[in-house]
Formats: structure tokens, C-alpha cells, sequence
């Protein structure tokens, strides 16, 4: 749904013989992985000026989502016709769903973005291995001129089967060439897609354009709000963007409408007292990773280093419901009780019952008041280490 992909799409359509296809494109499958989190104006454009041709030209149109958490789950094949007319707004399982339940906003590292594998590539390849079996496919993907590094990441998950191609980089086009040709054939500036979350219009030269579409739509930024606040209720760090977070630039641009519908949101909602632990491991010295390569057990001197974060384990569990009134005053109970203050920070309430430490390994726990509905979440094993690091402070890893 995007100006890349948009573009392509319309080439094809207009010259298929031009790009190996047959002239009644029946060979064709125009394939849509909702993730739920689509900004409305995209989806409108698209079915006002893409579903029609696509219908005129009886070309395949495929919806797919994510039938639920799990990849147990399988996919959701929300429609699959020659005759187009409609885009589905989300599937039985969204991202808001899935970073709603874990208290996470979306994950990105070593350039790899998690949610888009997870909520598009897969869905995508589940589909086309139901499709196509043992048969090679084409997948055309409209990666841009200047995104060779994407392209080249993507090229990656190549196999026998699935052989993918980026038609903008071999043609030459960049994104200005591409809004041109689109307002020229279609008359309309074709936004940018993203989902509501995504962490990158904001760090990039959009963001003015990422704030007008808050403006636009409040009611899909206070959803967003809500989804870092609970985030950051779990880990203070955890803000929407690298360097600041929604609130902060929705207040700085002014966006009452939002802020106020995100306020109104989480009085309304049922609330919990959520207990928060986490151990941090000690991370790995440059000894070890230069004399045992990319991985070690051992946990010696030589290969940890105390002063060194390795990685962390999070232990999340829901202690008290109610609502927000009745939360409140029982997490300030609690710290009455224990003699430790709630703290109030980003509009936050916590109490802390364990500080980190600034050697590795170490532990932290506290608790917070946040909106409910985040899952119970542990993995086998943590008591013991919990246990361990919290009484004597062994040098113990992470298994």
C-alpha cells in the first residue's frame, strides 16, 4: 500500500508484457499482510485508486494477518478475489495486540525489524508455501532506489522457491521520482505507509509529517500513547523512540485532541498493580570474545566482566486489580508498609523493593500502577536466579 510498492504495481499494470508477464496478468498475485496498524488515509487511497484497477484488470488480490499469537496459529486469509472492492482493516491478531499484551513497543536491532518479520514476512511466506509448495515464485518487493541495504537484508531469506526481486533498484528510481510519477498518473500525493507505532518516522526527516497524521487521526495516537505508557511502566527506558517519546512530541506540537483522549482512555480502564523483577547478567569480556568466538559458557574472570551489562531476564506478574483510584491507593499501601516511597516519574508511580547495583550481575524490582491487560510472564528458571543474585551475587549465565 505504499508509494514504492504503488508504484510498481501501476508499471505492471500498465505494461505487463514490458516486465515478463502476460498481457491478462493472470499470473500475477498481489499479496497484503495487515498488520492492524495501517494510518486510514493510506488504506482509503488504495481503495479508492488501486482496488479498482486491480478489479478492472481481474488481478488476484490476497489479505493475510496473523491468526493469533503464536505461530501455532497459522494465518488468516481474510479475502482472496479477482474483484477487489474493500481493504481489511486488521486480522484476528494485530500488533497493538501483541505489544498491548507483551508491554513492549516495537523492537528493532542490527537493522532487523522483529515486527515486520514477524507480522509480514511470515504471514507472507506461510501463505505462499500453502500457495506455491515445492513451485519457485517471483517476489516483487518495492524497495526504492536508495534502499539497497534493505534490499540486500531481505535477499537473505532467499531459497529455492522464493526468488525475490526489487524492480525500483534495477530500474533506477528513487522515492522523488516515484511521488512524481504516482501524482501524475493517479493525481494524488501518495503517503507514506507505516504502521501507527513505528519508531522510524520520527527519528527521520518525516516526523512533521508523522505529527500532522496524529493531528489527523487523535484517537489512533492516543492508542499509541497508551502502548508506550505500559511499556515504559515495565522499563522506564522503553519510549517509543530512541531519543524521546510520543508524549513528549505530541505535547511539543501541541496535540491536546490526543493527549486528552489518551487521559480519558486510561481513567476509564481497569487498572493493576504489576510486581516487576529483572537480573542482568554480566557481559562478556573482550578476552573471551576474542579467543572463544561468538559464544561461551564459561563464567570465569576471564571471560565476564563485572562492569560489563550482558544479557537480562524479566519476570512480570499482576498483583492487584482495580481501578485506577483503587490501584493507586494500593500501591501506596504497599510502600507505606514496606517503608519504601512511590515515585511519580513520566507520570509513572513506582516503588522500588530492589535496587540494581553497578556491578554485574545484580537485580531490580519494583512495582508499578498501569493500565491492565499486560500478561503474567516468566521464564523457567528465574526463581533460582533471582535467588542466587539477590543473596550472594554469583557470577552466574544465563542458560
Amino acid at each position: 500500500m505504499g508509494a514504492d510498492s504503488t508504484r510498481v504495481l501501476v508499471e505492471f499494470l500498465d505494461n505487463p508484457a514490458a516486465h515478463g508477464l502476460s498481457p491478462d496478468l493472470r499470473e500475477c498475485v498481489v499479496i497484503v499482510a495487515l498488520t492492524g496498524e495501517e494510518w486510514p488515509d493510506t488504506m482509503d487511497l488504495a481503495e479508492q485508486h488501486i482496488l479498482p484497477l486491480l478489479a478492472r484488470h481481474q488481478v488476484r488480490l490476497v489479505q493475510v494477518a496473523r491468526g493469533g499469537p503464536s505461530d501455532s496459529d497459522g494465518i488468516a486469509v481474510l479475502s482472496d478475489t479477482r474483484a477487489p472492492s474493500r481493504l481489511f482493516r486488521r486480522g484476528p491478531w494485530a500488533l497493538s495486540d501483541e505489544l498491548g499484551r507483551t508491554g513492549t513497543v516495537p523492537q528493532y536491532a542490527s537493522k532487523r525489524r522483529f515486527c515486520s518479520i514477524k507480522f509480514k514476512g511470515w504471514v507472507m511466506d506461510q501463505w505462499a508455501a500453502r500457495e506455491f509448495g515445492t513451485m519457485a515464485y517471483r517476489h516483487v518487493i518495492g524497495y526504492e532506489a536508495n534502499e539497497t541495504d534493505r534490499a540486500k537484508r531481505d535477499y537473505t531469506y532467499a531459497s529455492q522457491t522464493r526468488r525475490p526481486w526489487y524492480p525500483l533498484i534495477d530500474w533506477g528510481w528513487d522515492r522523488t521520482q516515484i511521488l512524481k510519477s504516482l501524482k501524475e498518473r493517479l493525481g494524488v500525493v501518495w503517503p507514506k505507509s507505516y504502521c501507527t507505532m513505528c519508531p522510524y518516522p520520527a527519528v527521520r526527516a518525516s516526523v512533521d509529517a508523522h505529527l500532522a497524521r496524529c493531528r489527523a487521526f487523535p484517537e489512533l495516537a492516543a492508542v499509541v500513547l497508551r502502548l508506550e505508557a505500559n511499556a515504559m511502566a515495565l522499563n522506564a527506558r522503553s519510549t517509543l523512540y530512541r531519543d524521546a517519546s510520543l508524549k513528549q512530541l505530541l505535547q511539543n506540537d501541541g496535540n491536546t485532541a490526543a493527549l486528552e483522549a489518551f487521559e480519558s482512555e486510561s481513567s476509564a480502564a481497569p487498572w493493576a498493580v504489576y510486581e516487576v523483577r529483572r537480573v542482568y547478567f554480566a557481559g562478556r569480556s573482550d578476552h573471551c570474545r576474542a579467543n572463544h568466538g561468538n559464544s561461551c559458557p564459561r563464567s570465569g574472570p576471564w571471560c565476564r566482566e563485572p562492569s560489563r551489562k550482558g544479557s537480562a531476564w524479566r519476570s512480570v506478574r499482576s498483583i492487584h486489580q482495580g481501578s485506577r483510584g483503587e490501584v493507586l491507593r494500593h500501591l501506596h499501601a504497599e510502600g507505606r508498609a514496606s517503608h519504601s516511597p512511590v515515585d511519580i516519574v513520566d507520570g509513572i508511580p513506582r516503588m522500588r523493593f530492589a535496587e540494581r547495583g553497578e556491578a554485574y550481575p545484580t537485580a531490580e524490582g519494583f512495582l508499578v500502577a498501569a493500565p491492565a491487560g499486560m500478561v503474567d510472564k516468566q521464564r523457567g528458571g528465574f526463581e533460582a536466579v533471582w535467588e542466587k543474585i539477590t543473596s550472594t551475587g554469583a557470577l552466574l549465565l544465563p542458560t
